[in-house]
């Protein structure tokens, strides 16, 4: 593993080092580098795991760089040993893949905080829910998400690209999610087009909470295909999963209208499938493959 020194930003703040992860009994990780690094969020009390994953040809191409997708819950990405949850077998996913010969990502993850409502306000936009629907459904109370794109966007992503050889581009950034990441996956997509050129959207509970609002909403948002890169969605069809399906397929009918092709939106419906982890990372591959390829 490489050595992660203490870095300056280009205001000249200093961040703290990225040192190597220690795998915790019944680790699942198999492939790959993992660091964190503890993090004081501007909008949130106490500090935060914002964690990297390199994959094994980081070390072996001293002279490539590589795109890199930045996720919420990040604890749920590769180690099964850091969640009560699951996790999605990214190390595995992204291995698979470059035995195909498609180019590996760097993963970034910031954990989600143990308390379910600040989990909630972080990734949710202001404008979520009511508060007819925030008694009903426990939702947000103080919907933040904009702060927490911004510092995914504005923070964590300028000293990610000064720490590791990334692809910059905005077509090699994506942000990613399920469940409430979902929610924010989703919405940095539409908010920041000019820095994440890919999200991965999987079971979006938005549609569930208030389908007819959010429906309103992303037809209220300037959406124009050109503007923005590739979508991937995901939804499944059993259990809790299935209450807010109808309100996916009906964005993403409304997305094929406003004019994403087959070429910038992949959406995976599997009626079989609940809200789980299990499940996006079934999906994982094919939308880390429909991202991936045709990078230059």
């Amino acid at each position: 593993m490489m050595r992660m020194e203490n870095k300056k930003n280009a205001s000249g703040l200093r961040y703290p080092p990225f040192r190597p992860y220690v795998k915790k009994k019944g680790s699942t990780l198999e492939f790959g580098d993992y660091y964190q690094a503890k993090f004081k969020l501007p909008f949130a009390n106490g500090f935060r795991f914002v964690r990297v994953w390199l994959p094994p040809e980081y070390e072996a191409n001293p002279d490539i760089r590589f795109p890199v997708i930045y996720f919420s819950d990040g604890q749920n990405l590769v180690d099964k040993a850091l969640t009560a949850y699951g996790d999605w077998h990214l190390d595995k996913v992204v291995h698979s893949l470059s035995e195909e010969g498609i180019v590996s990502p760097i993963l970034v993850g910031l954990d989600c905080p143990k308390d379910a409502l600040q989990r909630s306000n972080e990734l949710n936009p202001p404008f979520a829910i009511k508060p007819s629907m925030r008694r009903r459904h426990a939702g947000p109370d103080k919907p933040i998400g904009d702060q927490y794109i911004d510092f995914m966007a504005d923070v964590v992503r300028p000293l990610i690209n000064q720490l590791f050889r990334t692809d910059a581009r905005k077509e090699a950034t994506g942000i990613g999610g399920s469940s409430m990441g979902g929610i924010m996956a989703f919405y940095a997509y539409f908010r920041r087009p000019e820095v994440f050129g890919f999200s991965l959207a999987f079971s979006i509970p938005a549609f569930f909470y208030q389908p007819k609002r959010w429906e309103e909403l992303v037809k209220s948002w300037d959406i124009d295909p050109k503007k923005h890169g590739k979508l991937a969605i995901f939804v499944g069809g059993e259990g809790f999963e299935k209450e807010f399906t109808p309100g996916v397929q009906a964005t993403v009918s409304f997305l094929r209208e406003a004019g994403y092709g087959d070429d910038q939106l992949e959406f995976y419906f599997d009626p079989a499938l609940p809200h789980h982890e299990e499940s996006w990372a079934k999906y994982a591959a094919p939308a880390f493959r429909f991202w991936l390829q045709g990078l230059d």
